[in-house]
């Protein structure tokens, strides 16, 4: 199959993309106009809790997967490792849920949200398969599935029913549906002799469980750093919801849930952009990468920019009229999230081009530093400031990391402009794998 252009991905990546984010922040929505704010607080908690245990659990794999261009793995192993990942994860989070949740029906709240991300990340795997041969369209249209039964699934729920344990298991039950129905049959329809859940059954474990266990070493790395990158964007959460209660989580929740469609925005523009960036690196090509990671750059200011006057001048009327008054009133909080996502905009561009350049072991240091300075600053401006305090920890974090990459990127820079470098380069891979991947939502 021919390959799309990068206006074509970027299309693909885009439109799925956003509406996945507006089916989420939708799913905030229904909770905040259907529920209470501490029953948002519940969801809130929920998300906090599974999304760096699940995000962990996926390894990545998806885009190890897409990358293996040898076939180094086959699809039964990276099917195998994830569903041993999110029975784990799974426990994991029930385990979590039961020590820390305050009430039965919070603990309910966080084990189906669990469930429902645990199905999530096996439709990652046959993602992966669909992305290695370029059938970006299948992945949109799946990702676009999701969101349109979730959203209105769990806001169906909520209003006939007024639980926020039966709308957590509605999101389960929509996002497995789409799993089972539509991620499987897209699978059996691109490789035609495949059959998707066989593997699990008909596989010898005991002959490939060495194959198993070279993915797992291959990848726990990259699992690691997705712990890290979920940790930092919670850890604000956690200590909100332990000095401020649940009430004050979900609010928080709700007004950070917008950072997400901007970042939506530059997660897309880098899907389509670090083959070219990767490409341009493993041939030296200084100028060209210069230049497409300097526009990348830019773009993701722009993005950033544009939040943070739309927070400042339509932010209480946005605010009105999706969540109510009673979230209006906390603009400042707004337009300081706002202005911490425009940081973590600027970090995703310098992060694709320093995946492109194999910086790799630098950007696990700069995610350390970052998340040892979002909880310190959580530690110190949380207990005395409230939900303002963990705005400017986030944005503390990410000032800390955009310090770092910038640095690290002019010496990548540089150091491809010598001549002598280029032809060790050539054994680059053309396509980067990103260490670290998104937490929103």
């Amino acid at each position: 199959m021919k390959p799309r252009s990068v206006g074509g991905n970027f299309a693909w990546s885009l439109s799925a993309g956003l509406i996945y984010a507006a089916a989420q922040w939708g799913v905030l929505v229904a909770f905040a106009r259907l529920g209470t704010m501490e029953e948002l607080g519940d969801f809130a908690l929920a998300l906090a809790i599974t999304a760096p245990v699940l995000l962990m659990a996926r390894m990545q794999m998806r885009t190890l997967q897409a990358t293996d261009a040898r076939g180094a793995f086959g699809f039964e192993h990276y099917l195998g490792l994830m569903v041993l990942n999110v029975v784990a994860g799974v426990a994991v989070c029930c385990a979590i849920a039961g020590a820390v949740a305050s009430s039965p029906r919070a603990m309910a709240v966080i084990a189906l949200v669990a469930l429902a991300k645990g199905f999530e990340a096996l439709s990652e795997v046959f993602y992966g398969a669909l992305q290695r041969a370029e059938r970006l369209a299948l992945i949109a249209r799946s990702t676009i599935a999701k969101s349109v039964l979730s959203v209105v699934l769990v806001a169906l729920t909520l209003w006939l029913t007024r639980s926020p344990v039966a709308a957590a298991a509605a999101l389960a039950l929509s996002w497995a549906i789409v799993l089972l129905l539509f991620d499987a049959h897209a699978f059996r329809r691109e490789f035609r002799d495949a059959h998707p859940w066989r593997p699990l059954w008909r596989t010898p474990w005991r002959e490939q469980g060495p194959r198993v266990k070279a993915l797992f070493l291959l990848c726990y790395v990259l699992g690691v750093t997705s712990l890290l990158g979920a940790l930092r964007p919670n850890l604000p959460r956690y200590l909100l919801e332990a000095h401020a209660g649940q009430a004050e989580l979900g609010m928080f929740a709700a007004l950070a849930y917008f950072t997400a469609l901007g970042g939506r925005v530059v997660q897309s523009l880098a899907q389509a952009v670090s083959p070219r960036l990767g490409r341009y690196h493993a041939e030296g090509d200084s100028r060209r990468f210069g230049r497409m990671l300097a526009g990348f750059t830019g773009a993701a200011a722009l993005v950033g920019l544009c939040a943070i006057a739309g927070a400042a001048l339509l932010g209480r009327w946005a605010l009105t009229l999706f969540y109510g008054a009673a979230y209006a009133q906390n603009l400042e909080l707004f337009v300081w999230l706002m202005g911490a996502a425009a940081l973590e905009y600027l970090c995703v561009s310098l992060q694709v081009g320093l995946t492109a350049a194999r910086e790799l072991k630098g950007q696990v240091v700069l995610l350390i530093a970052s998340v040892v300075v979002v909880a310190l600053g959580s530690a110190w401006w949380v207990p005395r400031v409230g939900p303002v305090g963990a705005a400017w920890a986030l944005g503390l974090g990410w000032l800390t990391e955009l310090c770092g990459s910038v640095w690290l990127v002019v010496r990548a820079w540089r150091h491809l402009r010598r001549p002598a470098v280029a032809p060790a380069l050539e054994v680059a891979a053309r396509a980067p794998v990103d260490a670290r991947e998104r937490t929103a939502g």
